[in-house]
């Protein structure tokens, strides 16, 4: 029996660009060529079609049936293979996602309806807001220009303290009032996150979670190894099972971040610290 359960959601990030230059997304700090290089220049290359189609199939082989995008920190939508790419999900059994700024989308007529019929879900970023006004006139907006589709919302705006707001992603960033309050890290606290998604980037390296921009955990590239091997891997197995257990301690980009605990420690309390004495 597998160590760990299988991923519930599949992210293949299938190229490296993105239109913005957000606030809140690590990328705009990156200079390793990751993303942006030395000079903050941004970084252009694709996978490759055979092998984000190869790992599709190795993820239905898997057993995996969930929600496959074709997004990290890039826009989905500036790769013209995108539409491909979506059905070629759905031909495999997978449902297909679209997370996306949407900023292709709102003039793009034809566009818009190819969407609604590739993806079976679509998640649009709501980051152009000030109140909370304006957010929910933003979503009533999309609501009517992608009607009948399966639609959600990721919301993260630079307005005051009463906007809500997803705080998506933290540690690589400075704190920011909008993003956690209180600013506070959790030192023992249990994480089942990286249960959730396997994230592969644009390069072939696969990301711990989110938060792992410049893949320091290590896990491995896809295209030295299986996605079973990677997945069920003994680093990989050690490390979910370290956090499952609360062991944020161990790892040093989780023991910046503030997301808070997904249980309860097996022992003792969840000790909260506050985040500049724990960066300290």
């Amino acid at each position: 029996m597998p160590l760990i359960p299988l991923f519930e959601r599949l992210q293949i990030e299938s190229h490296s660009h993105c239109n913005r230059s957000c606030w809140f997304c690590p990328r705009i700090l990156d200079r390793t060529d990751t993303y942006l290089d030395e000079q903050g220049t941004p970084v252009r290359e694709r996978m490759p079609t055979a092998l984000i189609l190869d790992l599709l199939d190795q993820a239905r082989a898997m057993g995996f049936r969930g929600r496959a995008g074709f997004h990290h920190y890039s826009e989905p939508l500036l790769d013209t293979r995108h539409l491909d790419l979506a059905r070629a999900a759905r031909e495999r059994g997978l449902q297909p996602v679209l997370v996306t700024n949407g900023d292709a989308l709102r003039h793009h007529d034809a566009l818009v309806t190819q969407v609604r019929e590739a993806y079976a879900h679509i998640i649009v970023g709501l980051y152009d807001y000030t109140t909370e006004a304006e957010k929910q006139e933003a979503a009533a907006w999309w609501r009517v220009r992608l009607a009948g589709a399966s639609l959600e919302f990721s919301a993260i705006g630079a307005g005051e303290r009463g906007v809500s707001s997803l705080g998506i992603p933290r540690a690589l960033l400075p704190p920011d009032r909008r993003m956690t309050l209180p600013d506070l890290v959790y030192g023992n606290a249990p994480c089942h996150r990286p249960l959730v998604r396997l994230v592969i980037q644009y390069n072939g390296d696969v990301a711990h979670c989110c938060e792992d921009l410049q893949g320091a955990f290590r896990i491995g590239n896809v295209r030295d190894a299986s996605l079973e091997e990677l997945w069920y891997g003994e680093r990989h197995v050690q490390t979910v099972r370290d956090l499952i257990a609360g062991r944020r301690e161990d790892y040093a980009l989780c023991r910046q971040c503030p997301l808070p605990p997904t249980g309860r420690p097996a022992e003792g309390a969840i000790d909260f610290t506050p985040r500049r004495a724990a960066a300290g």
